[in-house]
């Protein structure tokens, strides 16, 4: 916290599954999170959810060591109320609306932030689902608009009074999409103007961002953070002590092939990882510690190569086959993990690297220019203007 704001895990479509927040909750304790939005249309879900979509909230319910929120996107009401069936309130506390991706294909549909195209409609949709739900059950996630901010004040009045769960305001219209500094100070006055707790996102990537908002937006409940996240995944930590994280090298390799493993179990035997958390493994929290991560490490290779397997002082580990996808699960953490490391991570080798042996070793060819020392992660602001649009960024 910085004073008392509360830190989130903002949901982001194709990275915060399940997988990523267990490892997320394994790297620096987020204390909450919402889920990527599920697309709710007339042939899905179809009666049941997804197996990994939040199986904190059935299979997992009380173990997990934070609080999840599931997302749904849709632009129709009657079909929102078939799936929150789904999700009854001793499953699911809040439900979240998203109103905020910008993709098309959901504005299109009038789903995502093309809801907030006409103010009056946006308000009767939330007012139906607010009362269908009952009191503190609804959260929605917005934008400042479609075209322009100015659209925001009439977006917030027509809400300002129903007794929502959460507002969560991503501080840019549809127009700017990732473009740009979120507007922390219409945050504010969203918190000023409605009796809902409401929350920030966009922009916050550690301690010094973290207090810029606070003194922006003193109202707020709490920031959800989504691409700082994927830039310094020990965010968390970093916000809670007011200190930047330093971890051994070792350590953060170890960290990275834990992310590649666990999306590789999802992947292929999603049944299994749900029954080791369920035997009580998997759920240590790790933060920077090296034991810790050769621990899990270990752990998490005897599931997918059947014999534990760690890295050694010179980057070397055994052979361990993963599939594309996992591998490039990896591949895209690390183009914005470097973003909050020194400049000899930042060589081009390692994000052209074809396979996981390639790439560790250019990782420990990098670190040899520090001599190896601990690694410092810290938001450098100069690469901000690089994930503007990226795809994949949070909602």
């Amino acid at each position: 916290m910085v004073g008392s704001l509360n830190t989130s895990v903002a949901p982001m479509e194709g990275f915060t599954t399940f997988p990523m927040r267990l490892w997320l909750a394994m790297t620096s304790r987020p204390m909450a999170m919402t889920t990527p939005f599920l697309r709710v249309t007339r042939t899905h879900p179809d009666g049941h959810l997804p197996l990994l979509f939040a199986p904190e909230l059935f299979e997992l319910r009380g173990m997990m060591p934070y609080e999840l929120t599931p997302q749904l996107i849709t632009g129709d009401i009657d079909l929102f109320m078939q799936t929150e069936a789904l999700l009854p309130p001793e499953v699911a506390a809040a439900i979240e609306l998203n109103c905020g991706c910008p993709s098309p294909s959901c504005v299109g549909h009038q789903a995502g932030s093309g809801i907030l195209r006409d103010p009056a409609r946006f308000g009767r949709t939330i007012a139906k689902l607010a009362q269908h739900l009952g009191p503190g059950r609804l959260a929605v996630k917005m934008r400042l608009g479609v075209d322009d901010a100015a659209e925001f004040g009439q977006l917030v009045q027509v809400i300002a009074d129903l007794p929502l769960a959460r507002l969560t305001v991503h501080g840019r219209t549809r127009a700017d999409r990732y473009r740009g500094h979120a507007r922390w100070d219409l945050i504010e006055y969203a918190a000023s103007a409605t009796a809902t707790q409401t929350w920030a996102s966009g922009d916050v990537c550690g301690i010094e961002t973290a207090d810029e908002i606070r003194s922006v937006a003193p109202t707020i409940k709490g920031v959800m953070i989504g691409r700082g996240l994927l830039r310094n995944p020990w965010v968390f930590d970093e916000i809670r002590s007011r200190m930047h994280q330093e971890i051994n090298l070792i350590a953060f390799a170890n960290a990275l092939l834990c992310y590649a493993l666990l999306h590789e179990i999802s992947i292929k035997a999603p049944e299994k990882l749900i029954a080791k958390i369920l035997r009580g493994r998997l759920l240590h929290y790790c933060g920077t510690s090296d034991q810790a991560w050769e621990h899990m490490t270990a752990e998490l290779t005897a599931m997918v190569a059947h014999v534990p397997l760690v890295f050694d002082r010179y980057g070397g580990i055994g052979d361990i086959a993963l599939s594309n996808t996992a591998f490039g699960r990896l591949r895209i953490l690390w183009s914005y993990l470097r973003s909050s490391l020194p400049e000899p991570f930042h060589t081009p080798k390692i994000m052209r690297a074809k396979n996981m042996r390639d790439f560790f070793a250019a990782i420990f060819i990098a670190a040899d220019e520090m001599v190896r020392a601990p690694l410092m992660l810290r938001h450098q602001p100069t690469w901000d203007d690089l994930f503007g649009g990226v795809r994949g960024s949070a909602t």
